[in-house]
């Protein structure tokens, strides 16, 4: 309830008082009021004033604390940045007092560089005027040099036509001895190519007599040969029966299977025992084992036996004596190449 307007008082003096309490009561009169309402709410009206006024003092207390403590903060910060100011400032002095010291140091080396430019530019002055005079000589030598070489050309050319002139008559000297040597050598070609000659009819004839030998050595192999190749043919016919080693089953079973073979003449290689299932087959040597009481070979003999077959022709007696022919042969032709004129050295 809002409160209600008092009317409004009018000025007056002391001796108006009891006039301006009559004219007031008449006027609350007139409204239906009491003195005492409108004074109740007169009270209540300056009590929510009293409470707002409170109200904003306490958020005016609230703020100032609060501004108190952000004022105590920033003070502390405020003393940390002195201190890092301070702290700066000293740095900033050492730095440059340091610069100070390096820029003084920089002076006195330019300094120094200055006074040795100016020295090494006196010095240049010195080797100029040194150099000068140096050039001045060389070229007075030059000139002399020039001459002297001129005088070196004509001698030299005076040389040049001396040594042709000796060197055209050391060559004609030379010319003559080769003609002279040349004459001497084919006097000495010519006796050598008639003994040559005598020679080689005496080797041709020794060559024609050898080789008529050999002819009938040739012959004499040959007939040899066809005579082992005869009795080969009846040994191979007359291939004897394998016979096993006692109390041996491998080798009973490998003897029973050689001698039981349909085809005997294709057994050209023999198995020889050297122990208990190792057999020696040509150049290889092979373990045999009996399987489900059967020996099975028969890949290994068509796979091997040709080869251990061509080993054994290889070193056949029969081979090297046909070859110890071949060879005779070739040496009789060599010895008749071998012994060709060999041209005397110059």
């Amino acid at each position: 309830k809002s409160p209600t307007k008092s009317p409004k008082k009018s000025p007056s003096k002391r001796g108006d008082g009891e006039v301006t309490r009559t004219y007031v009561t008449y006027y609350y009169q007139d409204r239906g009021l009491t003195e005492s309402s409108v004074e109740i709410d007169h009270l209540k009206t300056v009590i929510v004033g009293l409470t707002q006024k409170n109200q904003v003092t306490q958020d005016i207390q609230g703020e100032l604390e609060s501004k108190t403590s952000q004022l105590r903060s920033n003070e502390a910060g405020r003393a940390d940045l002195q201190a890092q100011l301070r702290e700066y400032i000293r740095k900033s002095e050492e730095d440059s007092r340091k610069n100070k010291e390096f820029q003084d140091s920089l002076l006195r080396k330019n300094q120094d560089l200055q006074d040795e430019i100016e020295r090494q530019r006196k010095q240049i002055d010195v080797l100029k005027a040194e150099k000068a005079d140096r050039e001045a000589n060389i070229d007075s030598q030059n000139s002399t040099i020039l001459q002297q070489r001129n005088y070196i050309l004509r001698i030299e050319q005076e040389l040049e036509i001396r040594k042709d002139v000796e060197k055209e008559l050391a060559d004609a000297r030379v010319h003559i001895n080769d003609l002279e040597a040349q004459k001497d050598k084919l006097k000495k070609d010519l006796t050598i190519a008639s003994d040559y000659l005598i020679e080689q009819d005496e080797k041709v004839h020794q060559a024609n007599k050898t080789s008529l030998e050999l002819l009938q050595h040739l012959k004499d192999a040959e007939l040899e040969i066809e005579t082992l190749k005869a009795y080969i043919v009846e040994l191979k016919h007359r291939i004897a029966v394998y016979i096993p080693v006692d109390n041996d089953a491998v080798d009973a079973r490998l003897a029973e299977y050689i001698n039981n073979y349909p085809e005997r003449n294709r057994l050209k290689v023999m198995f020889m025992r050297e122990s208990s299932g190792i057999y020696q087959f040509g150049t290889k040597k092979v373990y045999v084992k009996v399987e489900k009481d059967k020996i099975i070979i028969d890949e290994f003999l068509d796979i091997y036996t040709p080869l251990e077959i061509e080993k054994l022709e290889r070193k056949s007696p029969l081979k090297k004596l046909s070859e110890k022919v071949a060879v005779q042969k070739t040496c009789v032709g060599r010895e008749v190449r071998e012994d060709s004129p060999i041209r005397s050295p110059t």
